[in-house]
């Protein structure tokens, strides 16, 4: 309060003096103040003047006063503080104090926790061990209840052996006074010693019958666990062994399946030296027609010499043509020239056109070998038939065409020979060991292994074909392919010319060539080369297979008919005509009958 009076003292004291609101308050010396001489502008001015001075003034008073209240507030505003901190103060402590108790409080609650615990544990345990004390209870109650029982048993033994010792204590009384100190322990003790000795030793059997039976369980559960244990492994291999069955089998497909190709890249090898070994072979036969004796001896020179021997006595022999031509037309006086010329170079031209037959095997090859099945009128011209395809659809009803290459006899043999077999497998199997064993046949001829070995193989995978499938297609599919039918014909030829050359001396005198290996090495060997009598009667001897032929030829008005060999039964009917063989099939009817006439 004190602060308060001061600082309203000090504002008044720097008011300003009032002026008087009117006239009349003004005092006998203001009155007496001489008049100016202002002009009422001037006094209108001054008064303006005077006027906001007096409101300067008074803002200045309502500041100075606004200033105190704002000086009041001050000192209030910091009184508040000052009791605010000492509030503050006094709440910190409070707030201290109540953190203090509040740390008791929870250690005390902790306290009492874990003394709860360890008095629920102490609970706890004393519950438990009052529960095994009842079990104890209760076991000793039934234990005494038992040694209850066995006492009043005993009780009532001892009650009845009562009389035995009664009974023993009178014959005492009887015994002498002698046998009353030592002769009762002498006898009596023996027998007790020996009960104990036998209650000790039922005792120690007891515990090792004991021991014995548990040993046998844990016997029996170790014996459970094996079996088991056995019964897994089992399993396991029987599993494993599943397994590698599975990859036995697998392994096995691979193999067939590996098998299959190299069976595949052999016969496809197998084909490819089978048809360079025909090249090479028709090469030398070339070689040896077209012999150049400038080039040496023929067996020392290679295949490209023999090749270049070839095309010169080919050029050569062009070249005689055309000039032998050229005197053709150059008259009559050069004619008898020219075909004495053509008369020298005559075993030339044939050896060309053998060359010829060759070469259009290649364009042929695409043909059909082997035809199928036809019936007998395919040969036979549709307008006046000819008394022989009269008498020859008589005796005949079907016919299977082959392709004249020059090879026609080999070819339709060996089919129609297989074709009659293919429902006999017992005469096929022999037909098949007679094959086999002609190996030795050419052997004996002077024929090397290797020349003869892969023809001798395809022919036997025919037959071997055969008997695995009997039918007509597969026979006609073998056939068909250049490389096995080329090969069968091949092998053919080559046991035609062993025979030939093994029984020289019968077949020579059919020969017209001076030398028969010659012959056999120019004409029976080389492919496209047609076959002549004795060739067929040779081949017919070295397999032993009787064949029937029939001929269109000649002027007769009547078939004629070949047996060969002669009274022999044919297994194979053939119909020659034109230099070609194609293979006949006689009627059932006819079968059985043997009015064929031969000549």
């Amino acid at each position: 309060m004190y602060f308060r009076s001061r600082i309203i003292a000090i504002a008044t004291s720097k008011r300003s003096p009032r002026m008087p609101a009117d006239t009349s308050e003004i005092t006998e010396d203001d009155a007496t103040c001489p008049a100016t001489s202002q002009t009422s502008r001037d006094v209108l001015q001054a008064g303006v003047t005077t006027l906001k001075k007096n409101m300067v003034m008074k803002k200045k008073a309502e500041l100075d006063e606004m200033d105190v209240q704002l000086a009041l507030k001050r000192h209030e505003f910091k009184s508040c503080t000052e009791a605010l901190a000492a509030r503050r103060s006094e709440l910190e402590a409070k707030q201290q104090q109540t953190q203090e108790r509040v740390e008791k409080f929870e250690k005390f609650v902790g306290e009492n926790e874990a003394k709860r615990r360890k008095a629920l544990q102490k609970c706890e345990a004393t519950r438990h061990q009052n529960i095994l004390k009842q079990r104890e209870i209760e076991d000793l109650a039934e234990q005494l209840k038992k040694l209850r029982t066995r006492k009043q048993i005993l009780k009532d033994r001892m009650n009845k052996y009562k009389i035995y010792e009664d009974y023993l204590m009178k014959t005492l009384n009887f015994l002498p006074r002698v046998h009353h100190d030592d002769g009762y322990e002498s006898l009596v003790m023996p027998i007790i010693g020996r009960h104990k000795t036998l209650s000790v030793t039922h005792q120690e059997l007891h515990q090792r019958l004991s021991q014995m039976e548990t040993e046998a369980e844990e016997r029996k559960e170790k014996l459970q666990q094996m079996k088991e244990e056995h019964r897994t492994q089992k399993l396991m291999a029987n599993k494993e062994q599943s397994e590698l069955q599975s990859e036995l089998v697998t392994l096995e497909e691979k193999n067939k399946q590996t098998e299959a190709n190299l069976m595949i890249k052999e016969g496809i090898a197998k084909e490819k030296v089978e048809e360079g070994a025909r090249l090479l072979m028709a090469i030398d036969n070339l070689a040896q027609q077209c012999y150049l004796p400038t080039y040496g001896l023929i067996e020392s020179v290679n295949v490209l010499i023999k090749m270049d021997m070839i095309k010169e006595y080919i050029l050569d022999k062009a070249d005689t043509e055309r000039r032998v031509k050229k005197l053709r037309d150059s008259g009559s006086a050069l004619k008898s020239a020219a075909s004495t010329a053509d008369k020298q170079h005559k075993g030339s031209f044939r050896s060309i056109e053998n060359q010829s037959k060759i070469k259009n095997m290649s364009i042929m090859e695409a043909d059909c070998l082997v035809s199928r099945r036809e019936d007998i009128s395919a040969l036979m011209s549709a307008e006046n038939p000819h008394p022989k395809q009269k008498d020859l659809d008589s005796q005949f009803f079907a016919v299977r065409k082959v392709l004249g290459d020059g090879n026609c006899f080999y070819r339709a043999f060996c089919f129609a020979y297989l074709e009659s077999l293919l429902h006999h497998p017992r005469t096929l199997e022999r037909f098949k060991q007679k094959i086999i064993q002609s190996a030795q046949v050419l052997a004996v001829a002077g024929f090397e292994e290797s020349s003869f070995i892969h023809h001798l193989d395809t022919v036997v995978n025919v037959v071997e074909q055969c008997q695995a499938d009997d039918q007509e297609s597969t026979l006609l599919k073998l056939f068909n392919q250049s490389a096995v039918s080329d090969g069968v014909v091949q092998y053919l030829r080559l046991l035609t010319s062993a025979h030939l050359q093994n029984f020289a001396d019968f077949f020579c005198n059919f020969v017209e060539a001076p030398d028969l290996q010659v012959y056999c090495r120019q004409e029976v060997e080389v492919m496209a080369m047609e076959c002549d009598h004795v060739d067929i009667l040779a081949l017919s001897q070295a397999l032993d297979v009787g064949l029937h032929i029939v001929s269109l030829e000649g002027e007769h008005q009547q078939l004629v008919h070949y047996i060969i060999p002669e009274g022999a039964e044919p297994s194979l009917h053939l119909l020659y005509q034109s230099s070609h063989y194609n293979i006949l099939y006689q009627r059932p009817e006819l079968r059985n009958t043997s009015s064929l006439s031969t000549n």
